[in-house]
């Protein structure tokens, strides 16, 4: 094609789709694009619609998104965002989704769907002219003047948009309206204004032959030219018939022309169709939301410690700020076997003789059990004797004959042992010099109305021996303890229905660290006791612990500290606000205890102010965390807890924050 290239048509222009992309990309402050999930409710597309923050919304809605399809769907939108004051455009493939939302009231455009028909201003056809003929007044008789006016009328050509072009300019000028009409599928359709009202003014009169008045000059040349006509008639005939045929020649490469330009714009609408799911398929899948808290206006605490908090077995639901849960109890015991480690050389044997008691008087004298003899061994030092038994020292007899008076001094040999083994016990002939009562002074020997004489006394040994010591014991008393708790949970057990119930092992009492304690168990038995020794052969000591357990059972999945989450708040609640209205109640509790008849728990109330998170604020937000990674937002947003800007912060599951900050959705949360 020859000349000046013409401008393309306006059809042509970027439109549809590709406005949407546009605008999506221009990032106009005024204007936010949200696209939209299937998995998405009607209260989560209100939230992101209003965390966008911006005055027009274009949602972008793909096929399947069912809260979007029902009739009062976008109605219910409308209601939610009705106090935001925020213009929506949905945009969908969505048949259901397009019906809905103009059900609801709002601006739509409907990807695919054919363009509402342009306003044309055709010929009418032989039947509206019919009509038109016979709504139209009667006239007067056609003479023959009329008819050959209206015969000049008839052979008048129609004029072709396309007579001034060459053959190959006009078929391309068609394949440009074509490709006009197939891009206006997908061109977005502009509010229509409404319809002029029907106007009331008079219909213009129709003009007919019998206005047009001829000369006779001209009433020649028509009849002239109709005798002509009549001749040239044949010929005419028999040219059409050659111009019809030369035109059935071309129709077959014309309509492969347009069938090629129809395909070609079929292709270039796939291809956008294609681009922007692509395009909105990325967005969504690149975008992140971070959830923030707002900002600490006021915080203050106040401690508390020992706080009673009640226990019921009944119903919790009755009494919201007691603990559900039932006392048990039971006596435990535990045995273990200890090896005594050393050997060392001890005192084996004691030393044990006789001893002959004299008694000077004529009195009987009775030694009771417990009566000890004295004396020394050869080093000097003291050496203790006791009687195996009780005796009495017959009296001494006085006889008188011609010879004359003579006294017989009477005596009982005893069976002694000393008090002490080993060898330190052995003594001398006659070393015992010393006889002590219970409750009386010694009686020295010699000195008094008694005499001691004995030979000397042996027996007394030092052996190899193992003797059970403190420190055996306490390298077995964790083991014992450790039993004892044990059994003492298990027995615990027994006496609850563990198909309802379960023993909260946070308050066993005594727990493992007061076991640690020896007031917390009765005295260890060890048998041998502490200093006795064992069989050398099978040096084995057992040690037995005692004590008695107390603990709370709970039902199943609700554990004593479960319960206190919402038992806490409960309780102080029932004992009057703590916080003024204005300031938001935290609970903190740092430990519980049950000690056996009364759970008693530590903690704080934390009374809280929050402000409001201020778009400036969003703003730094955004750019503290686009392109970093999850280390640097987490530092960046504790830096901004630290100074206040918020006051808690939520990181999605990812290494890398988008590079993009329209990917970043950050969203103020409410006050926790």
């Amino acid at each position: 094609m020859t000349g000046d290239k013409k401008p393309l048509p306006a059809s042509l222009q970027p439109t549809g789709i590709t406005a949407v992309l546009s605008a999506m990309l221009a990032s106009d402050p005024a204007s936010a694009v949200v696209p939209v999930v299937p998995a998405d409710t009607i209260e989560g597309i209100a939230e992101r619609v209003r965390a966008a923050r911006a005055r027009s919304v274009q949602l972008l809605v793909p096929e399947g998104v069912t809260a979007l399809q029902g009739r009062r769907s976008f109605m219910a939108l409308r209601l939610l965002l009705q106090r935001d004051g925020i213009g929506l455009l949905v945009i969908s493939p969505d048949a259901k989704v397009i019906e809905a939302a103009r059900a609801g009231g709002l601006e739509t455009m409907e990807i695919g769907e054919a363009p509402h028909a342009r306003q044309t201003h055709a010929a009418p056809s032989a039947v509206d002219a019919a009509r038109a003929r016979e709504t139209a007044p009667a006239s007067t008789t056609i003479d023959e003047r009329d008819a050959a006016f209206l015969r000049a009328l008839d052979e008048v050509p129609g004029r072709n948009q396309y007579d001034e072009l060459s053959e190959s300019d006009a078929a391309f000028a068609a394949s440009l309206d074509d490709f006009s009409d197939a891009v206006a599928l997908v061109t977005p359709i502009e509010p229509q204004e409404e319809a002029a009202a029907p106007s009331t003014a008079p219909r213009p009169r129709r003009v007919s032959a019998a206005d047009v008045h001829l000369s006779p000059e001209e009433e020649m040349r028509v009849a002239a030219r109709d005798t002509a006509r009549r001749s040239e008639a044949p010929a005419r005939r028999r040219t059409a018939s050659r111009e019809t045929a030369r035109g059935a020649a071309r129709a077959p490469a014309a309509q492969t022309q347009q069938a090629g330009t129809r395909t070609l714009a079929g292709v270039v609408v796939a291809v956008l169709v294609v681009a922007a799911l692509i395009a909105i398929g990325w967005y969504i899948t690149n975008r992140v939301s971070v959830i923030v808290g707002p900002p600490v206006a006021r915080s203050e605490s106040q401690p508390f410690r020992n706080e009673i908090i009640p226990i019921t077995t009944a119903d919790p639901g009755a009494n919201p700020g007691s603990v559900q849960a039932a006392t048990v109890e039971t006596e435990a015991s535990f045995t273990v076997e200890g090896r005594v480690a050393g050997e060392i050389i001890a005192p084996a044997g004691r030393a044990t003789g006789q001893v002959r008691i004299i008694n000077v008087i004529e009195q009987d004298f009775p030694l009771p059990v417990g009566t000890e003899l004295l004396g020394t061994n050869p080093a000097g030092a003291e050496v203790r004797f006791a009687l195996d038994d009780a005796v009495t020292v017959p009296p001494a007899v006085t006889t008188v004959s011609d010879r004359g008076r003579s006294t017989t001094y009477g005596e009982i040999v005893v069976n002694v042992s000393a008090r002490s083994p080993g060898s330190a016990s052995n003594v001398e002939k006659d070393a015992l010099t010393q006889l002590l009562i219970p409750g009386q002074q010694p009686i020295v020997s010699g000195r008094s109305n008694l005499i001691i004489r004995h030979e000397a006394i042996s027996g007394g040994t030092e052996e190899p021996q193992r003797i059970v010591t403190e420190a055996d014991v306490q390298r077995v008393l964790g083991a014992a303890l450790t039993g004892l708790y044990q059994e003492g949970m298990q027995q615990l057990s027994r006496q609850i229905d563990q198909n309802v119930l379960t023993i909260d092992p946070t308050t066993i009492t005594p727990g493992t660290i007061e076991l640690a304690r020896p007031e917390a168990y009765d005295p260890p038995l060890v048998e041998p006791p502490i200093g006795q020794p064992v069989d050398r052969a099978n040096p084995v000591f057992r040690l037995t612990v005692r004590t008695r357990f107390n603990a709370l059972a709970t039902p199943r999945n609700r554990l004593v500290g479960k319960q206190l989450e919402l038992v806490v708040p409960q309780h102080f609640i029932q004992r009057g606000a703590a916080c003024r209205p204005a300031e938001r109640a935290g609970f903190d509790v740092s430990g519980w205890r049950w000690d056996g008849s009364k759970l008693m728990i530590d903690g704080a109330v934390t009374c809280t102010e929050y402000g409001a998170l201020t778009p400036e604020a969003l703003t730094r937000l955004r750019q503290a965390l686009t392109g970093v990674s999850r280390s640097e937002a987490e530092t960046a947003l504790q830096q901004l807890v630290e100074q206040g800007v918020i006051s808690s912060y939520s990181l999605p599951a990812i290494e890398t924050l988008p590079d993009f900050g329209f990917l970043i959705d950050v969203q103020a949360a409410g006050a926790p």
